[in-house]
This record gives structure tokens, sequence and C-alpha cells, in this order.
């Protein structure tokens, strides 16, 4: 076991466990991966009532979203966030695992504004949608830019930029 970090004075593996223990089945397949990360999945029904949850948490609060991902699995899709807690110094790695037929989940950018633009992102790229984001546009390629180019099955064609 690892000493205990940051001002909560908890080891990871006590972050872990009390992660377990607060959120019961809300958190599945909770993990420490070392020396400062907990892993867990979550279902993409219950995103959002965690990440509030979580960024009250009463001692552990996650008050700070460092990123949002999403990526192409083959079968699925995954949406990834990175938090990370001042109180107890350490990190939370949540998964949330998509159909490929409908990559949607809700936006936690209510709950942290750093993920506005991550989302923003993973929907530019990916072609996941944040139901209830604030402004669901592209940031990276062109509005009228076809597809998302970080998809497996994308295929680049000149149609995909009409402008050139």
């Amino acid at each position: 076991m690892l000493p205990a970090i940051g001002s909560a004075g908890l080891s990871i593996d006590e972050v872990a466990e009390r992660l377990a223990s607060e959120f019961g089945a809300d958190l599945v397949d909770v993990r420490v991966q070392e020396p400062d990360t907990v892993v867990a999945q979550v279902d993409r029904g219950r995103l959002h009532d965690v990440a509030v949850r979580l960024r009250r948490l009463d001692g552990l609060a996650y008050e700070s979203c460092n990123f949002v991902a999403a990526v192409d699995l083959g079968s699925t899709y995954e949406t990834l966030y990175h938090l990370y807690s001042f109180a107890s110094n350490t990190y939370l790695e949540l998964h949330v695992e998509l159909p490929r037929a409908k990559p949607v989940v809700d936006t936690v950018c209510d709950v942290w504004e750093a993920a506005n633009w991550h989302e923003r992102e993973a929907w530019d790229m990916m072609g996941v949608r944040f139901e209830g984001h604030p402004d669901p546009r592209r940031i990276l390629l062109k509005d009228d830019f076809v597809g998302h180019p970080l998809r497996k099955d994308y295929v680049d064609l000149v149609e995909n930029h009409p402008h050139v």
C-alpha cells in the first residue's frame, strides 16, 4: 500500500475504496492504477449524475476535468474523462462505453466548464454527440467538412474537402 497523499490523508487504495462504497453500482470495475490514479467505468445513462456527485463529494471532490476524449474501439466507442481531486491529489479516469450505432452521451460541461471544448473536439474528430451541449459546433475542422476523421471507418475522399 502506498502512503497517504494530498490533504485528505488517504492512500490511493483508500480513495478507490471510498469511491467504490460511495457510488456502489454507479461505478463499475474500480481499480487502482499506481501511483495516483483510480480507474472506473460508468454507464452512459448515469454519467451526468455521477459527475455531479463526484464534483460535490465531501472531502474528496473531483473539481477539475483535465480532458475528455473519445476512442474508437472498433465494435463500440468510448468516452474517457480524466478528473483531478485537489484534496486527495489523485486522478480519476472514467470510461463510458457507447454503442457504435448511436454514440451519444450527456454533456458534463455544466459540471466542469473545461469539458466544453474537449467535448466539441470529440464530436469533431470522432462523431460522439454530447446531449445538452450548449455549443455543439466543430472546433478543429471547417463547418462543412464531411465525416469524422479519427474514426476507424473514415475514408478520406476529395468530396470531404469541399474547398480543395
